[in-house]
């Protein structure tokens, strides 16, 4: 008998709040992450999401080398940066594919996301790439999440 279950909340704080409410219960069996962490359970091994942070130190390293063409010039300004890590975040939660474009700024963010995923750690992973290899073995999803319910996501990205 499976006792598991899974609640999937939006944020890292909505978790906080729904494992009180589960203690509080006694709720037992009860696993609480995100969307992007379900993924990366139904994938296995030590696969993760890319963290926030390391993404932020990896685009920062990366600016420093990358060509980036008419972007050079920014490159260095205050907030690019941050610019960066949501461009990609975004391009990444779209699922946009920058290897089919000829289009110079489209070139420069492919350069740019070459650049960063190079410097971040292998076990880290794109939502796509997460999500491809969490459907490969949803024939596990059963013993490894069991019954899933969903708390506060009022939309979700396609991957």
């Amino acid at each position: 008998m499976n006792l598991r279950r899974t609640i999937i909340v939006h944020t890292n704080l909505s978790g906080h709040v729904a494992r009180l409410y589960a203690a509080k219960s006694g709720s037992h069996g009860v696993q609480i992450m995100t969307m992007a962490r379900l993924a990366s359970r139904l994938a296995g091994g030590f696969l993760q999401p890319i963290d926030p942070d390391a993404l932020q130190d990896a685009v920062r390293a990366a600016l420093r080398e990358a060509d980036l063409g008419e972007f050079d010039s920014i490159k260095d300004l205050p907030g690019m940066a941050r610019a960066a890590v949501n461009t990609l975040d975004k391009i990444w939660r779209a699922d946009i594919d920058l290897s089919s474009s000829d289009n110079p700024r489209l070139m420069a963010l492919r350069a740019l996301e070459s650049e960063t995923l190079r410097r971040l750690p292998a076990s880290m992973k794109r939502p796509k790439e997460l999500v491809e290899l969490a459907c490969a073995k949803h024939h596990h999803a059963a013993a490894v999440i069991g019954p899933v319910e969903i708390h506060g996501h009022s939309e979700m990205s396609p991957c």
